[in-house]
């Protein structure tokens, strides 16, 4: 029987889809934006009817996270990205001037390798791709090793339907042999341009791979009750967007601060909505379930509800429960709370206003280094431009749920699944990623002095039709 080296077979084949989607990519970057959004328009068409099955099989094969929250996201989702991509101009011909001289355009970057998380598999490939393809590069699929299966059949499914609309065929591509010697190797290569890394972090903070990255990743977002604000609608959105998904969308709340003159109505309506106050002799059998070292829990934790948490840790909660809630006075470098969690776990602060909450928001951001959202709920407008100013995120959510507010969907952000992390201290962008981050601009210069005599013949012309204008007021008059 003959043996197969699965290392050499996964990066030759990591080769082979580079060198195929760099070929492929010679031809889609000559499409025109109209061709290239007739493709994304059939994919997202086409792939909706799918979506229930694809997302079946991602919360079966990873047992991360909600179903029926996962397909309302999701068809949230595609309505708000397709009004999207509708209006942007992504390549060729971006600007310009009243002459009809082109002063910009938009070029694709090339090759783009996608690592891809565990978490909330089918839209982010979905996402990805269709602002790749939007912006004319060649985008690889690297699969969580968690979604092997799921990132399989969502990809073969989007390739059939983009190229029977006119991809070429490689334009999209997906690693089947698996190893870190064969994802390594992609990375390296020459002929990629960037790496989007929203998942499979490891690879990225291994080595230093010489291409701009686009770091994507979730975050642990603090959320200010401030006392201007409505309260009663705060909690609710903060309860909420915090078991949304088993609290796996990138920007989940995760760190509730309070001002201690409306905390005794906090406490009563987070309890009314479904949130469980843990007793400290519950919080170290959670602890002891979550198990939190270096930045992360118990993998088994991530993407469980708060009602499997509880039984697992042996708490007797509410059917009810929505959130577990840790009530922390003050924080200290070990406080385990303070760690990055992706499931419906609340740790909840006092402070005694808002200049201290001020602070310690931008203390819980810096403190674990995974803070790129900030979410405050306030009607205070000193108060909310003190805090756009002086917080080190990406983005701030106004009394929205931070969790789909952050994606861009019922908010004033672009739509996006991928939450740029450099105030994290990854990647090159701090914003919401779209299909325009995935090109350059080329700017066309032209010279001054044309632009002089064009105007000078303009003033020349204005100064004639100025003394025609003058003689015919003047036989009027002479009437």
């Amino acid at each position: 029987m003959q043996q197969i080296d699965e290392d050499l077979l996964s990066i030759q084949e990591a080769r082979i889809l580079v060198e195929t989607a760099r070929d492929a990519q010679q031809l889609v970057k000559e499409y025109e934006q109209k061709n290239l959004d007739v493709i994304v328009k059939k994919l997202l068409e086409e792939i909706k009817p799918e979506m229930s099955r694809f997302v079946a099989t991602e919360v079966n094969e990873t047992n991360l996270g909600c179903s029926k929250d996962k397909e309302v996201l999701i068809d949230q989702f595609l309505e708000a990205l397709t009004g999207e991509l509708n209006q942007q101009q992504c390549v060729g011909n971006l600007v310009e001037d009243s002459a009809g001289n082109i002063l910009q355009v938009g070029v694709p970057l090339g090759v783009i390798p996608i690592l891809l998380p565990a978490e909330n598999t089918t839209l982010n490939i979905l996402y990805s791709l269709a602002i790749g393809i939007k912006s004319g590069n060649a985008m690889i699929l690297i699969p969580h090793p968690q979604s092997k299966k799921t990132t399989q059949m969502v990809f073969q499914k989007m390739k059939e339907i983009c190229e029977a609309n006119g991809l070429p065929k490689g334009c999209l591509g997906c690693i089947s042999f698996l190893t870190d010697k064969g994802v390594k190797e992609m990375l390296s290569s020459q002929d990629i341009s960037m790496i989007l890394a929203i998942g499979n972090q490891n690879y990225i903070n291994a080595a230093n791979y010489q291409r701009p990255i686009i770091y994507g990743g979730s975050g642990a977002t603090p959320v200010f009750i401030e006392r201007s604000a409505n309260i009663k609608q705060a909690v609710e959105a903060i309860v909420t967007s915090r078991a949304y998904d088993c609290g796996l969308l990138p920007a989940t709340e995760q760190y509730l601060i309070a001002e201690g003159v409306i905390a005794s109505e906090v406490r009563g309506l987070l309890q009314t909505n479904g949130a469980h106050f843990l007793s400290k002799e519950e919080e170290y059998k959670l602890l002891a379930l979550l198990q939190p070292n270096n930045n992360r829990i118990n993998p088994m934790c991530v993407g469980k509800d708060a009602l499997w948490l509880a039984e697992k840790a042996q708490i007797s909660v509410a059917p009810t429960t929505k959130v577990l809630v840790s009530e922390q006075h003050y924080m200290h470098d070990e406080d385990p709370f303070a760690n990055e969690m992706k499931c419906p776990v609340l740790a909840f602060y006092l402070e005694p206003d808002w200049m201290h909450a001020c602070e310690k928001s931008i203390r819980l951001l810096k403190e674990k280094n995974n803070g790129h959202t900030l979410a405050i709920h306030s009607q205070n407008k000193s108060v909310l431009k003190e805090f756009a100013l002086k917080k080190p995120v990406g983005r701030m959510i106004v009394n929205a749920p931070a969790s789909t507010a952050s994606l861009g969907l019922e908010s004033t952000l672009p739509v996006s699944v991928i939450l740029g992390g450099y105030t994290t201290g990854r990647g090159i962008s701090a914003k919401n990623i779209t299909a325009k981050d995935l090109t350059y601009v080329r700017e066309i210069s032209y010279p001054v002095e044309s632009l002089t005599s064009t105007n000078g013949i303009d003033e020349a012309q204005s100064t004639v039709d100025t003394k025609v204008l003058e003689k015919i007021l003047k036989k009027i008059m002479e009437k």
